[in-house]
Order: structure tokens, then C-alpha cells, then sequence
């Protein structure tokens, strides 16, 4: 399949409001998505969250509830799956989640979905985004890409060309995260060069895609992996990222 063409896109994400199930059989970890519906979680849902997470949700505006819920049930499933102890998911002082030691993941969410990734740290950080595969409200192509991304989208038709934006966007977004533990600041998008049009299926309806960060002086280098895939009406992209050897 080559860059824009659609892929075969099912419904838009089902699944009983706020109950993690598997999502994706992925090379990086293991994935599940929960339902987010219209209303907030009732209260037999806040009591699945630890004491400590319950405390956290309870001081979050209330348009942040039901996303953060969402994110902390497909996080803490994915980790029971991977057999991590069930301990409180709470932020970092980077705004990510706060993982029992010795394992390594990310949260995503849209208004209607959450998801998350986990895995067992072999030295690698993740990243995960979820994009919702359709036109972005404004065009930011500019502001993401580099001047030769820009070149590879501008050469595509209208339907390719947005989605070349929110695919590099998007990977551009789980690259970001990935790094983050490695380099704690802001990274910004030209840093990263993505180019998912040369991609090969790496698993079920997962693709890779090239990607290559440019560490500031001091940081890295660093060894990027990036995948993507599209179903049910998202883009679902992520990255691994590790330090290779300074010679």
C-alpha cells in the first residue's frame, strides 16, 4: 500500500464504555483501547482505580475525567497482560505516566478513545498517538514538517496529502514521547524527519516507517523505531526509542 492510499478502514472504535480490550498485536508492547462515551465515568468505574488514582482523578477539571480514566484502565490492562504488578499510574513531573519499575509504556487519547501501550524495559522508551483519520481542522503541514517533508506531501493529491500530514504528525507526536525520558525538554517537530512511504508490514496491520531524530549536542544518539497502522476510523502510530553506542 503506498502512502495515502486508504487503507481498509472499519466503524469507528466500539466497545462497552470504559472496559479495556486488546487492540493491536504489536511489535513494540502490547496494546488496548477503551471506549470513552458521552458521559462521565460513573462510580463503579472510578472504583477500579487504585485509592491513590482515584485522589489524582478527583483533582482533574471535569472535561479531563473521562479521558484520564480511560488512559489509566487500557494502561493498567496492558501491563497485567505483560504481568506488572498493579500499582498507582499516576504523572510524572514530564506529564507522562508514572510506571512500576521495570516496565515502560504511553497513554493516547482522543474524545471517544483511549489507548495505551506497554512493555517490559529492555532499554527502550515508548510512544504512542492516536489520531483520528480525517482532514485536521487547519492545515499545520508548516509547522510539523521539514522542507523535504513538505516536498513528499505537496506531491501528493488532496486525499494522500492530508493524510500524509496526520501520518507525520502523528508519528512525529509517539517520537516525542519516546524521547522525552531520554532528553527531558521540549523537542520540537523539525527535529524529527519521518517518511512512512516506503513502509513494509512488521504485524498484523502494523507498518513501519523510517524516522530519524537529531539530538541536540549531549544527547543521544539514539536508535528510532516507528510504526504505524489505521483502522477504525484512527491513525495509531508508535515509537521505540533507545540510545546506541557513542564511539
Amino acid at each position: 500500500m503506498s502512502l495515502g492510499e486508504p487503507s481498509a478502514r472499519g466503524a469507528a472504535f466500539e466497545g462497552l464504555p470504559y472496559a479495556p480490550r486488546p487492540w493491536l498485536a504489536h511489535p513494540h508492547g502490547v496494546v488496548f483501547a477503551v471506549a470513552i462515551p458521552d458521559h462521565p465515568p460513573p462510580t463503579e468505574v472510578i472504583a477500579r482505580l487504585l485509592p491513590e488514582e482515584q485522589a489524582f482523578a478527583a483533582g482533574l477539571p471535569p472535561l479531563r475525567v473521562a479521558t484520564w480514566v480511560a488512559g489509566r484502565l487500557a494502561l493498567a490492562a496492558a501491563l497485567g497482560e505483560i504481568g506488572a504488578p498493579r500499582a498507582p499510574l499516576l504523572a510524572t513531573e514530564r506529564g507522562a505516566p508514572a510506571l512500576p519499575p521495570g516496565f515502560v509504556g504511553s497513554v493516547s487519547h482522543k474524545k471517544r478513545i483511549a489507548a495505551a501501550i506497554a512493555a517490559r524495559d529492555e532499554g527502550a522508551c515508548l510512544g504512542l498517538d492516536v489520531e483520528e483519520a480525517r482532514p485536521l481542522r487547519h492545515d499545520i503541514s508548516r509547522r510539523i514538517l521539514t522542507d523535504e517533508e513538505l516536498a513528499q506531501v505537496d506531491a501528493l493529491g488532496p486525499e494522500a496529502r492530508w493524510r500524509g500530514v496526520v501520518l507525520r504528525f502523528s508519528i512525529k507526536e509517539s517520537i516525542y514521547k519516546a524521547v522525552d525520558p531520554f532528553v527531558h525538554r521540549y523537542v520540537g517537530f523539525h527535529e524529527a524527519v519521518v517518511d512512512p512511504g516506503a513502509s513494509s508490514v512488521v504485524a498484523a496491520g502494523v507498518r513501519d516507517a523510517a524516522a530519524h531524530l537529531t539530538p541536540s549536542p549531549g544527547e543521544g544518539p539514539f536508535a528510532v523505531e516507528a510504526t504505524w497502522a489505521e483502522l477504525a476510523g484512527y491513525v495509531v502510530t508508535s515509537a521505540r526509542i533507545r540510545l546506541t553506542f557513542r564511539g
